[in-house]
């Protein structure tokens, strides 16, 4: 018995450890500037939810919504196309033997493990070359290739079948026929996934949009509500709580709804 306790024990702890962060924004919401500065544990006395709430949506006119429209259509549609140009690859994996398949396949596991700040220069470098800097195209096209979800998609592929591809291909479906109508609907689960992991990690790309958008009202909500300022410039820490818990709301809502359908998968080679 003494071993499930501990073990209950354990987990409740990294439990408390992994809650706590969103406790203390969420408090935080709660109080002004004044109150936040007696680093109290406790929400604040008296509630200032609602004037933080009011004070974020009426910032300059309703910037706020304009950094929320902003990193849905960054996220959103990134993660859309993301999606698509993985299956693609994944497909063209699956079906078809090619020359170098196996190093190609090594190469994108290696470039997997490239940290994405890593490749920021270059891009600054690549969209000033463009005349893009300062431009939605310049947050949105990077996000369009997933290194990382190619191979998750190729993993997913190779669970499909081969019999359902041969039968396919009796019946005189060609690639396009297979790939929508025998393919994807065996990988809602893996596209779900792979939606999730890429709408989150360009919802909190930071860096990159940092980098490449000086114009307020085409950043994203994560790098926006870093700037929001009192008329002398001064930071105004319980409005930047206040939206930064807006911020992880929508993904928080995201997960719940789509979390029956996550399904993490392995590589298994063929």
């Amino acid at each position: 018995m003494r071993k499930p306790i501990v073990t209950t024990l354990i987990m409740l702890i990294f439990a408390a450890y992994f809650i706590f962060p969103f406790y203390w924004l969420t408090i935080g919401t709660t109080k002004n500037v004044s109150q936040l500065f007696q680093k109290s544990l406790l929400p604040g006395v008296p509630n200032n939810f609602l004037e933080n709430v009011r004070a974020i949506f009426t910032y300059q006119n309703g910037l706020f919504f304009q950094w929320l429209a902003n990193s849905f259509l960054y996220a959103g549609l990134g993660a859309l196309v993301a999606i698509i140009i993985a299956c693609m690859a994944g497909y063209a994996f699956r079906r078809y033997d090619f020359f170098g398949k196996k190093l190609l396949f090594m190469l994108i596991l290696g470039f997997a493990m490239v940290p994405v700040f890593a490749t920021t220069l270059p891009l600054f470098m690549l969209f000033r070359d463009l005349k893009l800097i300062n431009t939605r195209l310049a947050v949105l096209l990077p996000s369009f290739v997933h290194v990382f979800s190619v191979y998750l998609m190729i993993s997913y592929w190779n669970q499909v079948p081969e019999e359902i591809f041969n039968a396919a291909q009796i019946d005189g479906a060609n690639d396009l026929l297979i790939f929508f109508r025998i393919g994807l609907p065996n990988l809602i689960p893996g596209c779900i996934t792979l939606f999730l992991l890429v709408f989150v990690g360009i919802w909190n790309n930071f860096f990159l949009p940092l980098v490449v958008i000086n114009s307020r009202a085409r950043m994203p909500l994560v790098l926006g509500i870093t700037t929001i300022t009192d008329p002398q410039g001064f930071p105004v820490y319980n409005l930047t709580l206040t939206s930064s818990f807006f911020t992880i709301l929508p993904l928080l809502i995201l997960f719940i709804l789509l979390q029956k359908h996550f399904k993490p998968q392995l590589y298994t080679g063929r």
